[in-house]
């Protein structure tokens, strides 16, 4: 990856990969009102998005004979400084992905209590038998019947009106 052409390549490619995560983002932030910037993962993987674009443009600019050799040590550590800045960004986006997740409990050995396991197991099977119980699928089938003939019937009141018959 020595090639210039390839890093700007690879550096547009990000750039798009990150402009298309923030428009994204800024459409779901307009969604939630109450939402900070930074709570949206979708802005955050952009930025992160951009600046892995700025350390290719930054490699392929030091990689280029326009620049003093001088200065490319500083590139060199500016682009560090940006993948630095990127991990923190990506470790961010992965906690937050995780974070809605419920984590089984765990005893003061670390291990997963049985208890809890059997506990959840039980609770699971007790709300199989409710789905499943007769009396509760008859009166869902009673409740779909009634709504379906409820808007079969507005359906028909709107068609009567259209035709001018109401």
């Amino acid at each position: 990856m020595n090639d210039p052409r390839i890093l700007l390549i690879f550096g547009l490619f990000f750039v798009a990969l990150g402009g298309y995560n923030l428009v994204v983002g800024r459409r779901r932030l307009r969604a939630q009102p109450g939402m900070r910037p930074f709570q949206q993962v979708n802005i955050l993987t952009g930025s992160e998005y951009l600046l892995l674009a700025l350390v290719f443009f930054i490699n392929a600019l030091a990689r280029t004979t326009l620049l003093p050799s001088s200065v490319t040590t500083y590139l060199f550590v500016a682009s560090f400084v940006l993948l630095i800045i990127s991990l923190v960004l990506a470790v961010m986006v992965v906690r937050m992905a995780t974070r809605g997740r419920p984590a089984p409990r765990q005893n003061a050995d670390g291990t997963a209590s049985a208890a809890s396991a059997d506990q959840e197991r039980r609770n699971s099977q007790a709300l199989e038998i409710i789905e499943n119980s007769p009396e509760l699928e008859a009166a869902r089938r009673r409740e779909r019947r009634r709504r379906r003939l409820e808007h079969r019937r507005k359906m028909a009141e709107q068609r009567r009106r259209r035709a001018g018959k109401a």
